[in-house]
């Protein structure tokens, strides 16, 4: 049996999907899932660290930390966006 082969039976970090699945999430609901996706990727690393090798996922995790990151800042700033656009266009329309 090949290293690789014994790697696939390892079992993959619960957190490190999660963080993963939230980090996608990210981008459709912003920081209600980004804030979450960077804190189960950070708990899944420690996680993957004190297990001595027995865990694998550390990619997901990371993954999911920068999916989160990237997501919370776009959908942020798409809705900051927006904010600014409407504020704009009701101060024209002479309703603020």
């Amino acid at each position: 049996m090949s290293t690789h082969e014994n790697l696939e039976d390892l079992p993959r970090s619960s957190r490190a999907k999660t963080s993963f699945m939230f980090g996608l999430a990210s981008f459709f609901v912003s920081v209600l899932a980004g804030i979450p996706a960077v804190i189960h990727g950070l708990l899944s690393l420690g996680e993957i660290r004190q297990s001595g090798g027995q865990l694998q996922g550390k990619q997901l995790a990371v993954s999911g930390i920068i999916l989160g990151l990237l997501g919370s800042l776009t959908s942020g700033s798409l809705i900051m966006y927006g904010i600014g656009t409407v504020q704009k266009a009701t101060q024209r329309a002479g309703m603020g």
